[in-house]
């Protein structure tokens, strides 16, 4: 059986020594390559115009362009993109602003090798790497659209659960063994719930699942990052 190709990977980020920390982590590393590298989210785009890596790993306080401005232009013109937003930041205003931007995924910097690498399959995989403070962080800010009444919506009652199983942090294999589907089942469904809701990626997902009330924000558990 041929191995799997290892995941292409840019890192952006302005600071020389987290470049650096990169290079030495992914150097022989028998998963991940890292193909480019960026200074500032200018840098990033045209990185990934030359390079179509698989993921990108995006700093978000860069000078020029800004991570987040960075991720917004490259999930226009390439809508399929995989970027995870990789910061210090984990306050509400950030998450907000880059799961909007298309973020596929957002982890606080400080995340061990090992949990990093995870992280990266599992966005390369389709599901959603978010650490525990950016999940609490994200529930919280959803969170004052309770007052209103839920908006209306078009999903199954398959659709629904399946929701219910993204926003406690399920990858896709979790959730099929769960609902008796296949993998690719499952990311059939999550496209299908994207059109209806008219978001694409599968953290745009998980925010308007909680603004719809399918998912609730405090069962989201936590996970450790």
């Amino acid at each position: 059986m041929a191995p799997r190709p290892r995941i292409r990977l840019l890192a952006a980020d302005d600071d020389p020594q987290v470049r650096a920390a990169y290079r030495d982590l992914f150097a022989h590393h028998p998963e991940v390559e890292l193909v480019g590298e960026a200074s500032d989210g200018a840098e990033a785009v045209e990185a990934y115009a030359r390079l179509r890596p698989d993921v990108v790993l995006m700093d978000l306080q860069m000078p020029r362009v800004s991570g987040i401005d960075a991720i917004g232009q490259i999930h226009q013109r390439w809508p399929d993109a995989i970027v995870v937003a990789m910061t210090t930041f984990g306050t509400q205003e950030y998450v907000v602003a880059a799961i909007r931007a298309g973020a596929a995924g957002y982890l606080i910097k400080g995340v061990g090798g090992s949990g990093l690498t995870t992280a990266l399959r599992q966005a390369v995989a389709g599901d959603m790497p978010l650490s525990s403070t950016v999940r609490r962080e994200l529930a919280a800010v959803l969170k004052g659209d309770a007052a209103s009444p839920p908006p209306q919506h078009d999903l199954t009652p398959r659709e629904t659960e399946l929701l219910r199983w993204l926003g406690h942090g399920f990858t896709n294999a979790q959730i099929g063994a769960r609902m008796h589907l296949s993998e690719g089942s499952v990311k059939q469904y999550v496209a299908r719930i994207g059109d209806k809701l008219g978001v694409t990626s599968r953290t745009q997902i998980l925010v308007r699942a909680i603004q719809l009330r399918v998912v609730d924000p405090s069962d989201l558990p936590p996970i450790h990052d």
